[in-house]
């Protein structure tokens, strides 16, 4: 038992190092961070993309083919964009996701005055104000809100990390209060 122990506080410490690391990394460099993480998402685009073009034209895919040609397309064409233009791909999906809080904000204020048996009408209303505001935030800042993404998952990372960090002390330090002596006779279990 106390080796897992060890064995787990080691690895609860090495996952916390390597997290406050990659937050201090996306905390300082929210550029470089947004174009990383743009380009990754671009791969992953392209492969799913080709993934559909293959399997459009398998056996499997016969009956879905039309569709499947359709997100083989947008697949592979937004992943060559987020590779290529990956600043302006950074901005687009910001402004997706300022479009996407416009409309959650928009849809939870018709719910608020729509719903006649709702007690929390208000709790609602405010929800859909707050993301209302931060859909036009984002949409009339689209670049600054990509870097505020970088920042905030480096500030989160960070966070993470130290909590691991001191799950893993905590644990060691466990594992250390419950050892065996040495010398003394532990009876098996």
């Amino acid at each position: 038992m106390t080796d897992l122990m060890k064995r787990s506080s080691t690895t609860l410490l090495v996952f916390g190092a390597v997290s406050v690391v990659f937050g201090l990394i996306a905390a300082f460099f929210p550029v470089a961070t947004a174009v990383t993480l743009v380009v990754l998402w671009g791969i992953y685009a392209l492969i799913d993309g080709i993934t559909a073009a293959v399997l459009a034209f398998s056996r499997e895919g016969r009956q879905a083919r039309g569709f499947l040609i359709f997100a083989a397309v947008v697949g592979i064409a937004a992943g060559l964009f987020a590779v290529f233009q990956p600043i302006r791909s950074a901005v687009a999906l910001a402004w997706v996701l300022g479009i996407w809080l416009i409309i959650r904000g928009v849809m939870e204020l018709i719910g608020a005055f729509t719903n006649p048996q709702g007690q929390s009408r208000w709790l609602l209303a405010l929800g859909g104000l707050l993301w209302l505001v931060a859909g036009v935030l984002v949409v009339s800042f689209p670049g600054v809100a990509a870097l505020s993404i970088s920042l905030w998952l480096g500030v989160l990372a960070i966070i993470w990390g130290i909590a691991l960090l001191v799950a893993g002390v905590q644990v060691r330090k466990v594992a250390k209060e419950t050892a065996p002596i040495e010398g003394q006779v532990v009876p098996p279990q």
